[in-house]
């Protein structure tokens, strides 16, 4: 079964309802270059209202590893996820206290991703900008990379203008979970319920 992450998650009752909606992990952005940030003591509060089966990330880009610690302990995170420029020796001082998820986009190389495999799962995604020209594919030697990584059973969470109208297709490569956030938005920052809704019954469907 594909896991569901949604992402960007600003207010309750977004929270509550993908986690009614089946939503295996949600995802609070702490990094205030995104227009999705949170600010960790409105997380918490929203934290505390969830039950202890979903998962909760925090996002994090280039940011000090005492900021990191500071937050995650009183948000209560499970897992960090690093979407920004964090070496392999960053990423590892925060195991096996947290699971650590690392972003890599498509202008990373094969060889700089390989870097990364002893982490508890890779995300691929797509850059702002990129999805704002449409341009929602990886590289050929990236994706065949990618790939190649599923069927070995490795932990691969692709994102990156995901959307109740193409996850279909997404799902059935069978990665280890999908991240959504702008495709499921009816503006920045709110979820569309009907959109959370078919997407996460289109990646349960599609990947059972």
């Amino acid at each position: 079964m594909v896991r569901v992450k949604i992402c960007g998650i600003t207010n309750l009752e977004d929270a509550l309802l993908a986690e009614q909606l089946g939503a295996d992990a949600l995802g609070f952005i702490f990094t205030k270059k995104s227009p999705r940030y949170i600010k960790p003591a409105l997380a918490k509060k929203i934290i505390a209202k969830l039950g202890p089966f979903v998962s909760k990330a925090g996002v994090f880009m280039n940011q000090e590893k005492e900021e990191v610690l500071d937050i995650a302990s009183l948000v209560g995170l499970d897992l960090l996820q690093f979407h920004g420029k964090e070496t392999v020796s960053y990423c590892n001082q925060f195991m096996p206290q947290f699971k650590v998820v690392k972003v890599c986009f498509p202008n990373d190389s094969v060889k700089t991703v390989l870097r990364y495999q002893n982490l508890d799962a890779l995300m691929f995604d797509i850059p702002y900008k990129e999805k704002q020209e449409q341009k929602k594919t990886l590289p050929k030697d990236l994706m065949k990379f990618v790939k190649a990584q599923i069927k070995k059973n490795k932990k691969v969470i692709l994102s990156g203008g995901l959307d109740p109208t193409n996850i279909k297709s997404v799902a059935k490569l069978h990665p280890y979970g999908v991240d959504a956030a702008s495709g499921i938005e009816e503006l920045v920052g709110k979820k569309n319920k009907k959109a959370m809704q078919n997407f996460i019954e289109r990646v349960k469907n599609a990947s059972s």
